[in-house]
């Protein structure tokens, strides 16, 4: 009989309670996020660009 990934990665602890074997945290319900970095980099470098040229303007018009 073959082991399920769950009978694999747990094992009988203390009180019959489930313990991992590995610390590896595995929760396959979790959200991926890449999308959400990857807007989050995309809206800081617009404000980036944003400052420098109002700062560049800012500059180049003089007191």
């Amino acid at each position: 009989m073959m082991k399920t990934r769950k009978e694999i990665l747990f094992s009988e602890g203390v009180n019959g309670m489930s313990v991992p074997k590995n610390k590896k945290h595995i929760n396959e319900n979790e959200p991926k996020l890449k999308g959400t970095f990857i807007s989050v980099m995309l809206l800081g470098g617009f404000l980036v660009v944003s400052w420098i040229g109002a700062f560049l303007l800012f500059i180049s018009r003089g007191i």
